[in-house]
């Protein structure tokens, strides 16, 4: 077992813990709205009542995580799962926008002769208006993360030490031409021996560029004795 996460790891373990969180709490808070009731209405109206002023907190606080999550490098099924929640949010957003739009315009639900409610134009204009500045950035921001997460995980970036490196033998020889480039212009580019070391240098370099690490650490062994 290893002892110590990766970046990437602890960003990806966060992200997908705190989306699951937040997806609990909005299917929490579903229910609670549903459980209130509304007997003599509607369907339609029921989810009118329930949802035109369902508030965006628990959605924005998961597409933040899955954001996090999609930087990660994250395994196909992460991902899979990720693209279902997203979704999932997404079209939540889109049903409340809806149901919003609709109780604003209509002002009531239900009749005289039953369990109605009656909404005032100032707190139609207001909800309205924050249920659009809030659900529907959501809702395009999910609807893309949940096309971004069915890619293959190549397509994204990577963080910290799960970011692509260049092979051990290449990060080698690009640290030993610093090294000599340094060695150059410090010690020996006013030496007498400058055109021998420039000769050096130059052959180095060229090692670097066909791979030859050995050959190319020689010649830097060379040139620290000149």
């Amino acid at each position: 077992m290893r002892r110590h996460w990766t970046r990437g790891e602890a960003v990806l373990t966060g992200g997908a813990v705190v989306a699951l969180a937040a997806s609990a709490e909005t299917a929490w808070s579903l229910r609670a709205r549903f459980a209130l009731d509304l007997e003599g209405l509607s369907a339609l109206e029921r989810a009118g009542v329930a949802l035109w002023d369902f508030r965006p907190l628990p959605t924005a606080v998961f597409a933040g995580a899955a954001l996090a999550v999609l930087l990660a490098p994250a395994g196909a099924r992460t991902r899979g799962g990720l693209a279902a929640l997203a979704a999932a949010h997404a079209a939540l957003a889109v049903v409340v926008l809806a149901l919003a739009v609709w109780i604003a315009a209509a002002g009531e639900v239900g009749g005289p002769e039953g369990l109605g409610f009656a909404y005032s134009s100032g707190e139609r204009a207001v909800t309205l208006v924050t249920q659009l500045v809030a659900w529907l950035p959501l809702a395009v921001l999910l609807a893309g993360v949940a096309v971004v997460a069915t890619r293959r995980p190549s397509d994204t970036v990577l963080l910290g030490s799960e970011a692509p490196t260049l092979p051990a033998a290449a990060a080698q020889t690009v640290s030993l031409a610093e090294e000599m480039e340094s060695l150059w212009a410090e010690r020996l580019a006013f030496s007498p021996r400058r055109e021998r070391a420039r000769m050096l240098l130059e052959r180095i370099r060229a090692l670097e560029q066909s791979g030859n690490v050995e050959g190319a650490r020689e010649l830097a062994e060379e040139m620290r004795r000149l």
